[in-house]
């Protein structure tokens, strides 16, 4: 089952520590809300000056910077389209390397699911072979092919009870692939 998830649908809301707004792009299980009963969340937040992420006590993160020249993590640099992890719980101060950035980040509770993230180039088409769980594809630039359903920059598509997904970039695309998987 493949849905299309258009940047438009994506749940405007404010960060758990209020100095910023995020784009909620899914979140699971279905039913579930944020922050008080989800085991996963993937969303987009433009981050537009210094300060301390939210902490997220028993989860786990990833997240990547989309647009931006980065950001310096507890002094660590994380650069455009790097991935970084870690505990939801650990303090982080964030330093905007040369201005704004935008970011694609995952939480997940760690004793529920598991998560993995791949910035990924595309210039022709891919069979990508799926295990159990749910993914997601993120447009970073470009426009993507999937199956007949063309996904625009910085829209999403959800990918559930699908073994191989035939996967096709249109004007030099790159994306972001977001599996959960339950444990």
């Amino acid at each position: 089952m493949i849905t299309y998830l258009p940047k438009a649908s994506y749940n405007i809301m404010p960060w758990k520590n209020g100095k910023g707004l995020t784009s909620q792009i899914a979140l699971g299980p279905e039913g579930s809300t944020f922050p008080d009963n989800f085991s996963w969340r993937i969303s987009s937040a433009q981050v537009n000056s210094n300060g301390p992420f939210s902490n997220f006590s028993e989860c786990d993160r990833l997240l990547t910077v989309t647009q931006g020249a980065g950001l310096s993590l507890n002094d660590s640099h994380l650069l455009p389209l790097q991935v970084i992890s870690f505990a939801g719980e650990t303090e982080i101060q964030a330093e905007l390397i040369e201005g704004p950035v935008v970011d694609l980040g995952v939480i997940f509770k760690r004793d529920s699911v598991r998560s993995e993230m791949k910035v990924l180039d595309l210039s022709e088409v891919a069979e990508l072979p799926l295990e159990d769980g749910v993914h997601f594809i993120y447009c970073l630039r470009g426009r993507l092919n999937l199956q007949g359903l063309v996904i625009h920059a910085e829209d999403t598509v959800r990918i559930e009870k699908e073994s191989v997904i035939k996967l096709d970039g249109l004007n030099h695309s790159s994306y972001v692939l977001i599996s959960v998987f339950p444990i």
